[in-house]
């Protein structure tokens, strides 16, 4: 049975084998199937922005093809399909990369998303340095801040800023009263950032119920004091109590009183001077009033009640109630006699003998004065008219008041008398500037275009630009018509560049600007230009730097050598100096008298003009009553024309150095060998010729040339070393004019109403 089931398998077998070789499978050459290729995948990768701030959330998108697996890396990880998106948040930039795979093959693409920093808030700092001062002294604020788009401080430091507080910088001030300055930073985020500075001004001020009493009167001083931590006031006055209140004193002589307040290192000091009046009298005069230079003159002296008597310069005490001394100077020479009672009081005289034949030697001091932004015919284009009426000549260059000019509206107007003392600001920057005079191609000058610029300003009631044609006659600013008259005047004085105030006083005080034609901004480091202070200095000079509310100076390199920031000093000093018997000793040799800019003294467009000028008459009166007038000349001026009319162009100038003018493409072209425009110029001492009118081109440099010709100084730049140094003014032949001749009171009551500014 087994047998028969092999022999089964078997046939079944052959038969198998039978059938495949009919098929054609089991013999000859086998054939293999072709398989089918892999296709090859495809993926594209996109961002909704490739461009954000951290913490903001981006959305991926993706498509493929082909593929059998996706994945995208930075962390995402594998993608459940073969389209779709997904929400990242990159802290910084990224690059995400997908990738598809189809067996062995694989696709990329990539896709860069750029973060950007968050928004800070804005973040404020501010100190003061240094922190506790005296009055009258100066500090500097410096501030700082981050992430601020706007920066302002409270209480406002800065004047007349277009462009606003910097969000860093500093200034320097004048210490009047301790004070808080907060600086608020506003920034994109958060809230603004503030910041304080508390600046301790400590403040000594001393008063007397009266300052003249009778021998063996007494007297109350009363005194105040701010910020101080002790208090005394000299001469044997009791110990002060308490920081204000009064004491009486019985003073037996003529006693200054000093009021000392101090606060750790700080000082501040106030005196007040109370004349004992006695029986006593003194007297001197001399003979002759002029000498040549080494020639005799007598001094005689009387005096009652005198217990001694001595003449200063070199004569010594002198005996006897009355006599003689015979005395040889060499320059004009005040001579002072002081007579001293048996209690101590006092009493001086003086006589001046004049020495004449030596030229510039006879002056003793210079005093010069720049008010702020006049020209010339806005002052005097009625000066002929006042002098005719005084006997004099009639040669100064006025204005034509007639003359037709294009209005900003696009009519005509003539120069009209302004109505109005005070009137709104305009634009004399350099491009108005430039663009105001009109400058034709062959080099002439229309000088008409003054009411086309005065809108680059703020202003409310003067649509046309009129103001800016306005002038001022002799009714409204007589004392100066007149001091103009008496004394000596220019009709051909200009500023130093055809552009506003700062270019302008830095040609005042180093003859350059060194390629400056605009303001720098607030903050800016100090300029590096020498001045003629320095120049002082080195020289061995007597100078000092009175200031009334402002410190130009601080602008410049200069201001960080105390040598010279130490002889800047309030006015009141120079006044109380001209005050005293010993003014013509103690007065320095140069004096520079800075503008008031912040108490609206400087008559400056927007401030009161009759104001300021009274302001001036102050000051020269307080130099012509002293015993320094006698060799003194005092020089008034302004710094450049406040974008008003004039009608006479700038003159050819030297150019100070070969740094070339900082100008865009779009400024007005220009140089440095055009001067400014015309500004109003008096030059008054007893050495001027009386009623001069100078018509010898000069600018502000010529100021300089004078200091540096009279005392010795080498020039500062090649435009001072140009210039005209004005001896012109000057007749050193004949005796000064030392009595004062009649001047009139400055008015301050005129109308002063900004909407009139404009004729009718």
């Amino acid at each position: 049975m087994a047998v028969a089931k092999r022999l089964f398998y078997f046939s079944v077998f052959v038969l198998f084998v039978s059938i495949l070789t009919l098929t054609g499978c089991g013999s000859g050459s086998k054939s293999t199937p072709t398989p089918t290729p892999t296709p090859d995948p495809s993926v594209t990768l996109t961002a909704s922005q490739t461009t954000i701030t951290a913490g903001q959330n981006v959305t991926l998108t993706w498509t493929s093809n082909n593929a059998t697996t996706l994945s995208i890396d930075q962390g995402v990880g594998p993608l459940p399909a073969l389209n779709g998106n997904v929400i990242v948040a990159p802290t910084a930039n990224t690059t995400y990369t997908i990738t598809a795979t189809s067996g062995s093959k694989a696709a990329t693409a990539n896709v860069v998303i750029t973060v950007n920093p968050a928004p800070q808030p804005a973040t404020a700092t501010i100190i003061s340095a240094p922190t506790i001062v005296a009055a009258t002294q100066p500090y500097t604020l410096t501030w700082s801040s981050a992430n601020a788009n706007s920066v302002s401080i409270s209480p406002s430091i800065l004047d007349d800023d277009p462009n606003g507080t910097a969000l860093s910088g500093s200034a320097t001030l004048i210490g009047t009263h301790t004070t808080t300055y907060t600086i608020t930073a506003t920034g994109t985020v958060g809230n603004p950032a503030t910041a304080s500075a508390t600046v301790t001004v400590v403040v000594a001020t001393l008063t007397a119920s009266a300052t003249t009493i009778n021998s063996g009167q007494s007297v109350d001083l009363n005194w105040a004091t701010e910020s101080a931590t002790a208090y005394s006031i000299d001469n044997g006055v009791a110990a002060l109590p308490a920081a204000s209140g009064h004491v009486t004193v019985a003073p037996t002589k003529t006693t200054t009183y000093t009021l000392t307040a101090t606060n750790g290192a700080v000082t501040a000091t106030s005196q007040v001077t109370v004349t004992v009046n006695t029986n006593m009298t003194v007297g001197l005069t001399a003979a002759p009033l002029s000498v040549a230079a080494g020639q005799p003159a007598v001094l005689s002296w009387t005096s009652t009640n005198a217990a001694t008597l001595t003449i200063d310069n070199g004569v010594g005490p002198v005996i006897g109630a009355t006599g003689q001394v015979t005395v040889n100077p060499t320059q004009t020479t005040t001579y002072t006699i002081t007579g001293t009672d048996a209690g101590g009081a006092t009493a001086t005289a003086s006589a001046t003998v004049t020495v004449v034949g030596s030229g510039l030697q006879n002056i003793k001091h210079i005093i010069f004065m720049l008010q702020e932004n006049r020209t010339f015919d806005n002052y005097f284009s009625k000066m002929n008219e006042y002098r005719a009426a005084k006997g004099l000549s009639t040669d100064v260059n006025v204005a034509d008041n007639t003359k037709i000019m294009p209005t900003f509206t696009g009519g005509t107007h003539a120069p009209f008398h302004q109505r109005t003392m005070r009137t709104e600001n305009l634009s004399p920057s350099w491009d108005e500037s430039h663009y105001d005079t009109h400058k034709l191609a062959d080099g002439t000058y229309l000088m008409d275009r003054f009411m086309l610029t005065t809108h680059s300003t703020e202003h409310l009631y003067d649509n046309d630009g009129l103001r800016a044609v306005g002038y001022y006659d002799q009714t409204d600013l007589p004392y100066y018509y007149d001091l103009a008259s008496q004394y000596a005047m220019s009709d051909s004085f200009h500023s130093s560049i055809l552009a506003n105030t700062p270019p302008n006083r830095m040609y005042m005080f180093g003859a350059t600007t060194q390629g400056r034609t605009y303001p720098d901004p607030k903050g800016h480091p100090l300029w590096n230009i020498p001045t003629i202070f320095s120049s002082l200095q080195n020289g061995g000079v007597k100078w000092r730097y009175y200031y009334q509310d402002n410190i130009f100076l601080s602008n410049f390199e200069d201001w960080n050598n105390p040598a010279i920031r130490d002889k800047t000093e309030p006015i009141q000093n120079m006044l109380d100096i001209l005050a005293s018997p010993t003014a013509d000793q103690d007065l320095p040799q140069v004096v520079f008298i800075e503008e008031t800019s912040s108490t609206g003294l400087d008559e400056h467009p927007e401030n009161n003009v009759q104001l300021g000028a009274a302001r001036v008459k102050s000051i020269i009166d307080a130099l012509q009553a002293s015993g320094a007038w006698g060799s003194s000349v005092f020089i008034l001026t302004y710094d450049e024309g406040g974008g008003l009319y004039d009608h006479v162009p700038p003159f050819k100038v030297v150019a100070p150095d070969d740094y070339p003018p900082m100008l865009s493409a779009t400024n007005q072209p220009g140089d440095f060998t055009d001067s400014g425009f015309r500004v109003p110029f008096i030059i008054v001492s007893p050495w001027v010729k009386p009623g001069f009118v100078s018509h010898v081109n000069r600018e502000l440099t010529s100021i300089l040339r004078l200091i540096e010709v009279r005392f010795n100084l080498p020039a500062l730049t090649r435009r001072d070393a140009a210039a005209d140094d004005m001896t012109e003014f000057f007749d050193f032949t004949s005796a000064p004019r030392i009595a004062i001749p009649p001047l009139p009171a400055q008015p301050t009551n005129g109308i002063d109403n900004q909407k009139i500014e404009a004729i009718p």
